[in-house]
């Protein structure tokens, strides 16, 4: 069984919605376009509005599933809003994402999964059972795909990333500040 978890495309940050920008949009015919080559038992979105656009251009026969909305505040190690910032809040983020985790690795095949970076990032470091978290050292790009693998009873990180059917004008480019600047 394999998980191929899809990020969704770039956003519009200037709508409170935070629907697809162009670029995510061509993101998402790109990922649509690469998961043609793939066959998948089930596909499964996020309920908030740009995975399920993300998802939209690959399939609308897709499970929408509330448990994998953004992962926000103390989970994350980052301070977004006020109510994120609780324990109640990162209790449930975990709650959530553990359970529907727990619920995809035991379908059988391949399984879509288009959802967020911080949603992947906490799966990623689930499977590499690290005692400190990934948040700060790992980006996923929007439109990406990572695979997560399970296989002889394990579970494997088969790719983190991929990236290479998006044009690279519409590949995002990362800026890096320095903590001394």
């Amino acid at each position: 069984m394999k998980l191929y978890l899809i990020r969704h495309g770039s956003i519009d940050k200037e709508n409170p919605e935070k629907p697809l920008s162009e670029r995510g949009i061509m993101q998402a015919k790109a990922v649509a376009e690469e998961l043609k080559n793939y066959n998948f038992e089930k596909v499964y979105c996020s309920n908030l509005l740009r995975t399920k656009q993300t998802c939209e251009y690959y399939t609308k026969d897709y499970i929408e599933d509330k448990r994998l909305r953004e992962i926000q505040g103390t989970l994350n190690g980052k301070k977004f809003e006020p109510e994120y910032d609780s324990k109640e809040r990162e209790e449930q983020d975990r709650k959530n994402a553990d359970e529907i985790f727990d619920e995809l690795i035991k379908n059988k095949g391949n399984i879509a999964v288009f959802c967020h970076g911080n949603v992947i990032v906490y799966y990623l470091n689930k499977v590499l059972k690290l005692n400190q978290n990934l948040w700060g050292s790992l980006i996923i790009k929007h439109g990406s795909i990572s695979i997560l693998e399970y296989k002889d009873d394990k579970l494997q990180i088969k790719a983190i990333n991929l990236i290479d059917y998006l044009p690279n004008e519409i590949i995002e480019k990362v800026v890096y500040k320095s903590n001394k600047d």
